[in-house]
This record gives structure tokens, sequence and C-alpha cells, in this order.
């Protein structure tokens, strides 16, 4: 009797999380400019002028990449006029990580009314995850450094779901964090049953996005063990930085006996490198402004 009662709420909680995404229910036929320039990134043969005739099709996305191209931080300084020399400038992966975030966050803008989620607060959370992520990533040798980039971009992006598909329900995990001094996540499961990154993973799998990047939205709060892969590693600990940023503005100073260092050293780092990454870290969340601001 237990294990059908266990099959049951099973049951119920997956039809209410698919109830949640159907909600949505426009999505997985929206980003076909984003399949295109996905298609064109991954394929070695491509080159910049591949990337501009998909690219020129979506005018409102062409104008941020000329703008983010000329930014200071790119050294454009307003000198590049034409698409082709922006797209070399960014290079490929940047544009994609662009387009992912220009395109989740232009379908979800507006949707399901007002929300007590602050979403610009949320998408500073996730730029500041992805530099992190892409630097821990380069500096423990992972596989593909700028896959972690784009993880860390879209690891919270249940909680935009969740906060515009249910409104009601994300004020009442927002009160009992505060009132119960819970975890974000723990009051998640309290009160939907399921937790944001499962909505993460569910909305990734819609939108069609790689398997690998709905693996490791889907498990960024999986508990720390050994099995896991070195990326989902780097991505659970980048967010652990970031929260630290934006909570009390520190990182990795003076912390030699926390457990975020022990996980930077289990991942490969020497001690003393771990220090050294601090103001490294500063410095890539500072030049990162201009890719929140064309969010």
């Amino acid at each position: 009797m237990s294990e059908l009662r266990m099959t049951d709420a099973s049951g119920v909680r997956q039809a209410e999380l698919d109830g949640l995404l159907d909600s949505f229910r426009d999505l997985p036929t929206i980003p076909e400019v984003l399949t295109r320039i996905w298609e064109v990134v991954e394929d070695p043969r491509s080159s910049a002028r591949d990337l501009e005739q998909v690219v020129m099709h979506e005018p409102p996305l062409a104008a941020k990449v000329l703008r983010l191209a000329n930014s200071a931080y790119y050294g454009g300084r307003g000198r590049i006029e034409d698409l082709r020399t922006a797209i070399t400038t960014l290079g490929f992966d940047t544009l994609r990580n662009l387009a992912v975030c220009l395109s989740v966050a232009s379908r979800l803008a507006g949707k399901g009314g007002d929300s007590v989620l602050d979403h610009r607060e949320l998408w500073r959370h996730s730029v500041a995850t992805a530099v992190i992520a892409r630097r821990i990533g380069r500096a423990v040798g992972a596989e593909n450094p700028e896959e972690l980039f784009t993880a860390g971009l879209l690891h919270d992006i249940g909680k935009f779901v969740i906060s515009l598909g249910r409104p009601g329900a994300y004020a009442e995990i927002v009160r009992r964090s505060h009132d119960e001094e819970l975890e974000k996540i723990e009051a998640e499961r309290e009160v939907l049953g399921y937790d944001h990154a499962e909505v993460g993973a569910g909305f990734a799998r819609r939108w069609n996005f790689p398997a690998r990047l709905e693996e490791l939205i889907g498990g960024h709060h999986d508990p720390a063990s050994d099995d896991r892969s070195v990326a989902a590693r780097v991505l659970a600990v980048a967010d652990r930085l970031a929260n630290d940023l934006a909570g009390e503005g520190l990182l990795l100073d003076g912390r030699e006996e926390a457990p975020v260092v022990d996980e930077l050293v289990a991942l490969g780092l020497e001690p003393e490198a771990v220090g050294q990454l601090d103001p490294v870290l500063r410095a890539d969340i500072d030049r990162a402004r201009e890719f929140l601001n064309l969010i």
C-alpha cells in the first residue's frame, strides 16, 4: 500500500510540474533562431558569415550583438559597424550565450502578471554564476568552460518559470523561506512538491536545449558527491560563490576553512591558487555588467 501511495504522489507531482510548464505552451516553438544559432555554433565548419546569415534575421539580437561588440569590455569603442565583424570580435560562444539569455528573457517577459521575484537581481546572480563557473572551469581543466558559462546563465531559469506561472505559490515560498528560515529550495519543495532545478530541466527539455545543459540545470542543487561530473561540481560551487557575493560581499578572502574552499581544492586547485582566484573573479563579474545590461 505504501508503495502505491508513493507512486500516486509521484504521478500527482509530475502532473503538477507538467501543468506549470504547459502554462508556457507556446515557448517550445518560439526560439527557432536560437536553435539555428546553436546548430551553427556547434558545427566546426561554420564561419562568421554563416552566423551572420542567422542573426541578421533577428534585428533586436543583431542590434545587441553590435552594442556588446562595441562595449569597452571587448575593446570595440564604437568602431564596429557591421554584424560580421561584431560576431568575429565576440566569438561564437559569446554570441550563443547572448542569444540564449535574450530569447529566454524576452519570451518570459510579461507572462504571469506581477511577480514577487526581482528579475534583474536574479539575472545579476545568473551572470555572476556564469562568469565564476567559466573561470573556475578553466582553472580546473573542465572539458568545456563555455558550456559552464551557459549553464550558469540558465541554472535558475526554473525560478522565473515558477514566479510567472505560479505567482501565488512563489509568494508563499518567499514568505516561508523568510518566516521559517528555510532555504528557498526547501520551501519550494514544501509548497509545490518540486523545486526550481526540476522546473528548469523541464523547461530546457521543452526548448530542445542540449541534453548536457539540461542535466547541469537540473542537478545544480544535488548533494555534493564525488560521482558528479567536474562540470556539475564547478557549477554548484559557482552558484554558492555568487550567492555569497550578494549576501556578504565576500568571495574567498579570509575563508581558508570555508567548505567552498575545500570543494575547490577537491576539484584540483592548490590552496594558494584558491586565494588568487578572488580578485580575478571580482574583475570578471565587474566586466560582465555590460552583458547584464543587455539582458
